[in-house]
């Protein structure tokens, strides 16, 4: 009897620790609000117990309405470094351009480069990642025809993804970039949404396609606890 009765307390502590667990294991790392208080973005990251391999998501809220939820921006165990000193300073560029972190974070040189962003399709984009280095920036509810012209530092490589507002539909891509070390003129580069694909551009060579995408996070289709 007692022992039916320890195996019964167990069950229930197992039970009870499956049903908290993920509540307990998620917390948020950063909260931003946008510099008209349109926007609020949260990072928060899972972990389920401390040597268990975490995971740090995206929650974009505009007008007080979930506009994303659950992105999935990095992952790293127990070797790895705490997301917020990979990953600094969280901020608005603009109204709807969030960014975090640094190019440079890891002590490694960056070039200077042009980027022009186009929504060349009919539907709304609910997010566009871009992602360089230790550098993650964010444009949020790019519209159906829609250009954006940004300064970019960037390291060797370039990953992007995007996702339709309405279908969900996610798309991404990457290039490795070479530039010739006595070249001292800013990349012209270009990201450009078509169909239902993403390019990454140069009129300059050095362009090469690369797998995607970022070194810390899968592609779209192995995406973990979406």
């Amino acid at each position: 009897m007692k022992r039916a009765a320890t195996v019964f307390a167990s069950v229930c502590t197992a039970l009870l620790a499956t049903l908290v667990a993920p509540r307990i294991a998620t917390r948020v790392l950063f909260s931003t609000v946008s510099p008209r208080q349109r926007y609020k973005v949260e990072v928060s990251q899972y972990r389920p117990f401390p040597f268990d391999e975490r995971a740090v998501f995206l929650n974009v809220y505009r007008d007080g309405r979930t506009r994303t939820a659950h992105k999935l921006l990095y992952t790293g165990d127990f070797l790895d470094g705490d997301f917020r000193d990979l990953y600094p300073n969280p901020r608005f560029r603009s109204e709807d351009i969030y960014e975090l972190g640094d190019v440079m974070n890891d002590g490694s040189t960056s070039r200077p480069g042009n980027l022009r962003i186009v929504n060349a399709t009919q539907k709304e984009i609910s997010y566009l990642l871009i992602e360089t280095g230790w550098y993650k920036l964010v444009v949020l509810d790019l519209k159906a025809g829609a250009t954006a012209d940004l300064n970019l530092q960037y390291t060797g490589w370039l990953w992007c993804q995007a996702r339709f507002a309405d279908s969900g539909q996610r798309f991404a891509s990457a290039v490795s970039i070479v530039d010739s070390a006595d070249s001292k003129e800013s990349r012209q580069l270009s990201i450009t949404v078509r169909g239902g694909n993403v390019a990454i551009e140069s009129p300059q060579p050095g362009l090469r396609a690369s797998h995607c995408c970022a070194s810390d996070r899968p592609d779209p289709q192995h995406e973990w606890l979406c």
